[in-house]
């Protein structure tokens, strides 16, 4: 390989341009310094991009920031992406491997690889402080009404907590049971992203082609049967279907006012991706029992803020979840619940709601996170 003497000494200067918080592309860097700057290579071409999509997202340096951007121009990218990749206008007449490359024409999954790996070793390396003793109990209020909360798990998450919160707590004496639900679309949405923020790392096209393949739903979408077992122990006439319903409706079937039950908040399918590959790094960097500690109590709470409505059921799928919402909602009819909401609302709307990720929405996702994670890492 033949290199550009010219071309190097400019490279080195975008690399101090980088590492000072710059973000003019490599076409239209001018700079130049004598000689080179290293002794070593240079760092790939999809390192240097992510470090200047890094600092165009940060929009003003600062130690921290640089700092970052020399790890990002260190990190290799895990898995079987491609090697590093050379620097147009510096490297030429390679005898094997990739040509090299302009920075900017990078594809979006390489540029994602090196910020996931980073992401991951960052979390790995720095866990979070330990926890604060938890606060006393709240003491439930006095003739508060026992409940039972059950079905969709992101649902019932929000609720539980907030009520909680509230000093309501559930109980077993005679309860009021409440199944939370949304349409189905929705609700298997949240089942996968429940199950990917514990630590999961299967494809939502995979594990919703093997619902199908099984022709039932996921456990606690069974909302019929989950009904019937509450039924069992406080009679019909005592399980609330919940279908869509405002949270002040929810707080009204517990007997809590009604600013007792927070809003749901679901994360985007970008982010939500973002905790999939990452969880799948995280795999060979840490023990498999400390994964959805990592997930929960380091890399969730930097994601709050990437909210948004849930995954998209893709088209191949809808005559399937249209069929099982459609038997859920005669199921749930025929029993006679009392339903807050309609019935009709487990069977999703047309077009089907949802959208789904993009490998640059889920790139832009993990740069914001970095620089959420530099403040305690860096």
């Amino acid at each position: 390989m033949v290199v550009d003497e010219a071309g190097s000494a400019r490279a080195w200067a975008w690399v101090e341009h980088l590492r000072a918080g710059g973000t003019t592309p490599w076409v239209a860097f001018t700079g130049s310094v004598p000689g080179t700057l290293s002794s070593g290579p240079l760092p790939g071409a999809a390192q240097l991009e992510v470090a200047r999509r890094l600092n165009h997202t940060a929009g003003a340096p600062s130690d921290q920031q640089r700092r970052l951007v020399e790890r990002v121009l260190e990190q290799g990218g895990p898995g079987r992406g491609q090697p590093d990749l050379a620097l147009v206008g510096v490297d030429s007449d390679a005898a094997f491997g990739a040509p090299p490359v302009d920075p900017a024409q990078v594809p979006a999954p390489e540029l994602l690889r090196i910020a996931v790996g980073l992401l991951a070793d960052l979390l790995a390396r720095n866990p979070a402080p330990a926890p604060t003793p938890a606060p006393r109990r709240v003491r439930a209020r006095p003739w508060h009404r026992d409940y039972r909360l059950a079905g969709d798990p992101l649902l019932v998450e929000v609720a539980r907590q907030s009520l909680l919160r509230a000093g309501h707590v559930p109980g077993l004496r005679a309860p009021v049971s409440v199944v939370l639900a949304d349409d189905l679309c929705a609700m298997l949405s949240d089942v996968w992203s429940w199950r990917i923020l514990q630590g999961g790392t299967v494809r939502w096209t995979r594990w919703l082609a093997d619902w199908e393949r099984r022709d039932t739903l996921p456990p606690r979408l069974l909302l019929d049967r989950i009904a019937a077992r509450q039924a069992a122990d406080t009679g019909p006439s005592q399980v609330h279907v919940a279908i869509n319903a405002p949270a002040s409706a929810v707080a009204s079937l517990v007997g809590a006012p009604e600013r007792s039950v927070d809003d749901p908040v679901r994360l985007s399918p970008d982010a939500v991706e973002l905790v999939r590959q990452t969880s799948l790094v995280l795999r060979v960097l840490v023990a498999k029992e400390q994964r959805p500690r990592i997930l929960g109590t380091d890399l969730v709470p930097l994601l709050a803020d990437e909210q948004g409505p849930p995954r998209a059921v893709l088209a191949r799928h809808d005559d399937w979840v249209r069929r099982q919402a459609a038997g859920m909602r005669d199921r749930i009819g025929d029993a006679g619940y009392p339903v807050c909401g309609d019935l009709d609302a487990l069977i999703p709307p047309e077009p089907v709601p949802g959208t789904r990720p993009t490998n640059g929405g889920v790139l832009d996702v993990a740069l914001r996170t970095l620089l959420n994670f530099k403040e305690r890492a860096l």
